[in-house]
């Protein structure tokens, strides 16, 4: 069975879609509407099982969220917030900008961060020029 070779580029706007869906998915259990599986997959034009799938992401990244009988919709519980990645002092600062280690990763993360926005911006090209024409 010979599975479809994606390049590059499409890879890149396959993860930012995941990750717009994921976003959008904590934008909407976060807010004051009544969110259940089958308005999720609705509003995100996705299945449930997508829907159960960005969830479970959700809960391996930290984000306490839950199903309330009582409205039959997701919510996320309240007061939580990302924590904040802070570095305490200075000379932490320092360390991090002179880790042998750190250097190459930190690199290779704005190269991809950059191809990443590049691949956006064809994207979002892409789609002025269908609603234009």
């Amino acid at each position: 069975m010979d599975k479809k070779q994606r390049t590059d580029s499409e890879r890149r706007l396959r993860q930012c879609e995941r990750l717009s869906h994921l976003l959008k998915t904590l934008h909407l259990i976060m807010g004051k509407g009544r969110w259940d599986a089958d308005g999720l997959a609705e509003e995100l034009e996705c299945s449930r099982r997508t829907v159960y799938r960005l969830l479970q992401t959700l809960s391996m990244a930290g984000v306490p969220w839950y199903f309330d009988k009582s409205c039959r919709a997701y919510r996320v519980r309240p007061g939580f917030k990302f924590p904040v990645i802070e570095l305490t002092t200075s000379t932490d600062v320092g360390v991090a900008h002179t880790s042998s280690e750190l250097k190459p990763l930190v690199e290779k993360l704005i190269a991809d961060g950059e191809a990443v926005i590049a691949t956006l911006n064809r994207f979002l090209k892409t789609l002025r020029e269908v609603q234009e024409g």
